[in-house]
């Protein structure tokens, strides 16, 4: 493959899957101008390692797994993580964007409301402060008189909570997919 044709695919590849790609950073980072940076970071690793990638193999994957890496290494050298987030939090996000990247957004959205709708009204409040008002953990715990650390402590059972709701959810629409009819 000549130099035209290598970087013809890089970008015909990155474009397809960005969406994808900078879906799951922002998912894990929540902030815009982080997430902005390191999509950027991400495409710069991935072409500079675009040698590596076998063509005919998973392009999303193998993608997937480096902003995994790069996202990871942004919050392991970040002093302060308002997203509690945590090396398993990212484990169960690329796993589920895997599974979930064949499957339309709104099917994803539905069940993701579903899951939402469970909560109890404690949690759900957590989680608007969180995400819909987009406040820190510090911010939250403020408003709650409650220490970081529960906070924290409280958004990482929720995530988990819903994490496992989601999967629970669709592996039930898998098995409701394989019944004959």
């Amino acid at each position: 493959m000549d130099v035209q044709e290598h970087q013809a695919l890089f970008t015909d590849l990155i474009t397809r899957y960005q969406n994808q790609l900078y879906a799951y950073v922002f998912a894990v980072v929540r902030n815009r101008q982080d997430a902005d940076d390191l999509f950027q970071s991400v495409c710069l690793v991935l072409w500079q390692n675009f040698n590596k990638f076998r063509p005919g193999s998973d392009f999303f994957a193998w993608a997937r797994q480096t902003a995994k890496l790069v996202v990871y290494g942004f919050l392991r050298h970040k002093k302060h993580l308002p997203t509690c987030a945590s090396k398993e939090l990212l484990d169960a996000l690329t796993d589920m964007s895997s599974r979930t990247k064949d499957d339309t957004a709104e099917q994803f959205l539905a069940i993701l409301r579903r899951c939402k709708n469970k909560l109890n009204p404690t949690d759900e409040a957590l989680l608007e402060l969180r995400y819909a008002e987009e406040l820190g953990s510090c911010d939250i715990a403020d408003r709650l008189q409650r220490s970081q650390q529960s906070v924290c402590q409280s958004l990482k059972r929720v995530r988990r909570w819903l994490l496992e709701c989601i999967r629970m959810e669709m592996a039930r629409e898998d098995r409701l997919k394989e019944r004959p009819s």
